[in-house]
């Protein structure tokens, strides 16, 4: 399984609309193993992380507040990227960089982040 990640929109009735990406980033967040390989791993929570890391347990729904959480995690991971030297480089930032334009895309149309 593959995780994924999306922005979205609630709609009037409560339903979430997903807003989709612009090439080259896509919905992509890595293999389901990343749960625990890197975003709830040990090297994850040493750097002070709290969001990123309860996706080992749970799918995320960030919005307001917590999309700056998840940004500035993703902008953490992305800067301390070489602890994790079994995860090819271009393959972990090219998944980090899907995360960041769903924030994007999320404060553009005021909404939420989905990762899982």
């Amino acid at each position: 399984m593959t995780l994924i990640t999306h922005a979205y929109v609630r709609t009037a009735d409560g339903e979430m609309r997903t807003l989709d990406a612009a090439p080259p980033r896509n919905d992509l967040a890595g293999p389901e193993s990343w749960r625990v390989k890197v975003y709830g791993s040990a090297a994850a929570w040493a750097l002070g992380l709290t969001l990123l890391p309860s996706l080992a347990t749970y799918d995320i729904h960030a919005e307001d507040e917590d999309l700056e959480v998840l940004e500035r995690e993703v902008q953490v991971l992305l800067g301390n990227a070489a602890r994790w030297p079994e995860i090819g480089l271009d393959q972990l930032r090219f998944r980090l960089l899907n995360i960041l334009e769903a924030v994007r895309l999320a404060r553009a149309e005021g909404g939420g982040v989905y990762l899982g």
